[in-house]
């Protein structure tokens, strides 16, 4: 029995290493994200400590100048959370679009991997007829060789 030959092994090794890169691009994007995320809960923890540090102030004697620079510095995180944040949403926006493009690539190789395997049952198949062919005919001339009763 010859060996089965898949016509389109190439493009299934192409797809298996687009499917990789796509994967391994995934996986970039989502060390960006938590970069991100971190920089996001440390502002957010900034904010929070601040908070904390007024509502004390306001309990105690308030001090203008205190005040003044506690607002300033406030402002100034505000813009910097709200700058995050849209990084935030923009690396979250190519997670997500990364994530479509390696479920494109795995299913594309999928779709290979199961024609493949299909060719591969009918190869079989026609191998097993061939096969019985070959016997089938066997039988019939040594049956004629012998004297053919």
């Amino acid at each position: 029995m010859k060996s089965y030959n898949f016509r389109l092994q190439r493009l299934l090794g192409f797809r298996n290493m687009q499917e990789e890169e796509a994967i391994r691009e995934l996986g970039m994007r989502k060390m960006a994200l938590e970069k991100e995320t971190a920089k996001l809960s440390g502002l957010k923890k900034k904010e929070e400590y601040l908070l904390d540090w007024w509502q004390k102030q306001v309990e105690a004697d308030i001090e203008l100048p205190n005040l003044q620079v506690t607002q300033e510095y406030n402002r100034h995180l505000e813009g910097l959370l709200d700058r995050q944040a849209e990084q935030y949403r923009k690396k979250k926006t190519q997670v997500e679009e990364q994530r479509e493009v390696a479920k494109q690539c795995w299913r594309k190789k999928r779709m290979l991997e199961i024609l493949k395997s299909k060719a591969s049952v009918e190869h079989l198949r026609q191998e097993k007829i061939n096969e019985q062919k070959l016997i089938d005919e066997l039988v019939i001339n040594s049956y004629f060789r012998k004297g053919g009763d």
